[in-house]
């Protein structure tokens, strides 16, 4: 029985916390400059119509005029529980970084281009009729993202391939993420921010899919 709702967990957990929202654009924070976001998230269509909600955030620094690195951490429940489960909870946390390959420049460079890196670890604990179980999943993130300066609007994409591990198990799996955004300038240092996440996550010969949208307010220090 122990396997049985430990398989279901790592099931979940693919589903759930494959996805990292981006919720940056290209454009650099500026060397030395500090960062912060808080964030609100919601995910849906997790394994059996399960969803998840959660609130996190990011501190920032610009390293230098094209490079910025990240530490993040997030706690999400579930809601709409599958049959069997009664309650379940996540948390995360991940450092990222993001380097600017074009910068936005007129007619010669329409829209700026940044790569992006990062690894999140997430612990997921679900409790069941019968007891309970945790799964630990490790997720790198490789990716880009695409935006463009249309004060007060700053538009953005992004495409992210994440390799995901699952421990106990060693369950692999990979998720396909595409990001289509927007900030709002509030003023030079801040911004709102809301994110449509499209994923589609592959595990054990089975591909699944869930969306996720995230809503933030973003500053510089």
């Amino acid at each position: 029985m122990k396997k049985l709702l430990m398989a279901l967990t790592i099931v979940i957990v693919l589903s759930a916390v494959a996805s990292a929202e981006v919720l940056i654009t290209a454009n650099p924070m500026g060397a030395g400059k500090l960062g912060w976001l808080a964030a609100g998230r919601y995910d849906s269509n997790i394994s059996s119509s399960m969803t998840l909600m959660g609130a996190g955030g990011f501190l920032g620094y610009g390293v230098n005029d094209k490079l910025d690195i990240y530490g993040k951490v997030g706690y999400g429940s579930y809601g709409n529980f599958a049959v069997g489960v009664s309650s379940g909870s996540t948390m995360m946390t991940g450092i990222a970084a993001k380097y600017q390959l074009m910068a936005e420049n007129g007619k010669d460079m329409p829209v700026s281009v940044a790569a992006l890196l990062g690894y999140q670890a997430s612990t997921a604990t679900f409790n069941y009729i019968i007891g309970s179980a945790q799964a630990v999943q490790g997720d790198i993130g490789i990716g880009a993202v695409v935006s463009k300066v249309i004060v007060p609007w700053v538009p953005y994409g992004a495409v992210v391939y994440h390799n995901l591990t699952t421990n106990p198990g060693a369950t692999t799996g990979t998720n396909l993420e595409v990001v289509l955004g927007s900030q709002m300038l509030l003023s030079k240092t801040s911004a709102v921010i809301g994110e449509v996440s499209l994923n589609s996550i592959s595990s054990g010969g089975s591909t699944s899919s869930n969306n996720q949208i995230s809503v933030g307010y973003t500053a510089k220090i």
